[in-house]
C-alpha cells in the first residue's frame, strides 16, 4: 500500500474482544461493542477507565495485545494510522498557525493528492458557519471557532469514522454547551459515524444516540442515554450518571409483577420491570433501592396526611436546603437514618423548607429501581464530574 493510500472501509464500526495490557495492568480488558455507521457514540468514564486507549486503538496509534478492530468488513486492527479512513478531532485543535483557515481545512486533501479542493474546503467550511472567516489566521479566532475549524479540517476527508477525543474540554462553560448543540447539528448534516471520548456526563447525553459507561477497563452499560438514567444496571452508572439516593433494603416477595422490599423506614414496592437483570429476587436478598433526587416529592409532615397504600415513601427531617435558582436542594435524614437528596422545583421560592422540618418523601414506583445488594453503595460518587 502506498503511504498515503487509505483503506476504502464503511460500515459499522466492531470492536471484537479487545484488550490493551501495560504489563500486569489491562487497561482496556476484552471489550466488544457495535458502532452503527452514521451514529453518535459516546465512550464516557472517570480518567483512567480505559476510553481514551480504546480510541486511541481505533486510531492506530496503540496496538491492541488481544483482539479486533473492524469496519464493515475491512480488518484495521494493524494497519497504519495514516492509512485507515479514521481521523481524529484532539482537544488542542492542532490547527497550523502559519496556515489561514482555508489551507488549515484543505491541508488533509492536497495531503492526498486531490487537485481540485475549493468545493469541499468551501462547503465544510460552509458547514461550520465559518465561510466569512476563511483568509484568517488560527490565532484570530475564538476558542469554539478554533474547534470548529479542526472539525472541519477532519470532515472534509470524508472518513469512515470520526474520533472526538475530549473536544470541548479546553472551552469555557457556556461554549462547550453551544458547542454540544453544534457538534450534534454538523454530524446529523454530515452522517458521519462520530465516536466521542469524555469524562463528562451532560456532554455525553446531550449530544450521543447511545452511550457506553465505562470502568476498569470494561463497560459497565450501553444504551440510549435515557435508558442509562433511567435504569442504571449498576450503582457506578446510577452514581456516575447524575444523582442518585441508594439505600440498602431485602426482599420480602415477588407479588404478581412487583417486587416488595422493607428496610428499618418501611416497604416499597418496585416492578420488576425496574429490578436490574443482577438481582436475585429470593426472599431475604440483599438489594440496593435507587431514586433520582427529582423524582422525588417532599412535603411537610403536618401536610402529609394518612400514609399512602401504593407508592412508595420514608419521613425524616430536613438536615440543610440549598438555593440553586430552578430548584431547591434537600438533604433530609430519614428516621432509619439513611440520607436522601431530593430537588424540588422552586413553583414557590416563598415556601422552602427550613432545616429542622419534618418531612415526608414520597416517590412513585416506577420511578425507582433496584440493583444487586452485593454493589458497592458508593461506586462512581467520588469520579462523577
Amino acid at each position: 500500500m502506498a503511504k498515503h493510500d487509505i483503506t476504502q472501509a464503511e460500515g459499522d464500526l466492531y470492536l471484537e474482544n479487545l484488550t490493551k495490557a501495560f504489563g500486569d495492568f489491562k487497561a482496556v480488558n476484552d471489550l466488544s461493542l457495535q458502532v452503527p455507521q452514521g451514529s453518535f457514540f459516546a465512550l464516557l468514564g472517570p480518567s483512567g477507565c480505559g476510553k481514551t486507549t480504546t480510541l486511541r486503538m481505533v486510531a492506530g496509534l496503540e496496538d491492541p495485545t488481544a483482539g479486533n478492530i473492524r469496519i464493515g468488513d475491512s480488518d484495521i486492527t494493524y494497519t497504519k494510522p495514516y492509512a485507515r479512513p479514521v481521523n481524529t478531532v484532539f482537544q488542542n485543535y492542532a490547527l497550523f498557525p502559519h496556515m489561514d483557515i482555508y489551507e488549515n481545512v484543505a491541508f488533509g486533501l492536497k495531503r492526498r493528492g486531490v487537485k481540485d479542493t475549493q468545493k469541499q474546503v468551501d462547503d465544510a467550511l460552509e458547514l461550520i458557519q465559518l465561510s466569512s472567516v476563511a483568509k484568517r489566521k488560527p490565532t484570530q479566532l475564538s476558542g469554539g471557532q478554533q474547534q470548529r475549524v479542526a472539525l472541519a479540517r477532519a470532515i472534509v476527508n470524508r472518513p469512515a469514522v470520526l474520533l472526538l477525543d475530549e473536544p470541548l474540554g479546553a472551552l469555557d462553560l457556556k461554549l462547550r454547551r453551544q458547542m454540544q448543540l453544534e457538534l450534534k447539528r454538523i454530524q446529523t448534516e454530515v452522517g458521519l459515524t462520530f465516536i466521542h471520548v469524555t469524562h463528562d456526563q451532560e456532554e455525553a447525553m446531550t449530544m450521543a444516540d447511545t452511550v457506553a459507561v465505562m470502568n476498569e477497563g470494561v463497560i459497565e452499560q450501553m444504551g440510549p442515554p435515557t435508558d442509562l438514567y433511567e435504569s442504571p444496571k449498576t450503582a457506578f452508572v446510577a452514581n456516575f450518571l447524575g444523582q442518585s439516593n441508594l439505600f440498602p433494603a431485602k426482599i420480602v416477595e415477588l407479588s404478581g409483577e412487583d417486587l416488595i422490599l422493607e428496610d428499618i423506614d418501611g416497604r416499597y414496592i418496585m416492578p420488576m420491570s425496574r429490578v436490574s437483570d443482577r438481582v436475585s429476587t429470593t426472599a431475604g436478598t440483599g438489594v440496593l433501592v435507587g431514586v433520582r433526587p427529582e423524582k422525588i416529592a417532599i412535603t411537610r409532615f403536618a401536610d402529609a396526611g394518612e400514609a399512602p397504600t401504593h407508592g412508595n415513601f420514608v419521613d425524616g427531617h430536613v438536615l440543610s436546603m440549598s438555593f440553586l435558582g430552578v430548584s431547591t436542594q434537600y438533604e433530609v435524614r430519614t428516621r432509619g437514618g439513611d440520607m436522601i437528596n431530593v430537588f424540588s422545583q422552586n413553583l414557590d421560592v416563598h415556601n422552602v423548607l427550613p432545616p429542622g422540618t419534618e418531612v415526608r418523601l414520597s416517590w412513585l414506583p416506577h420511578h425507582g429501581f433496584v440493583l444487586s445488594g452485593g454493589e458497592d453503595i458508593h461506586a462512581g460518587m467520588d469520579q462523577a464530574s
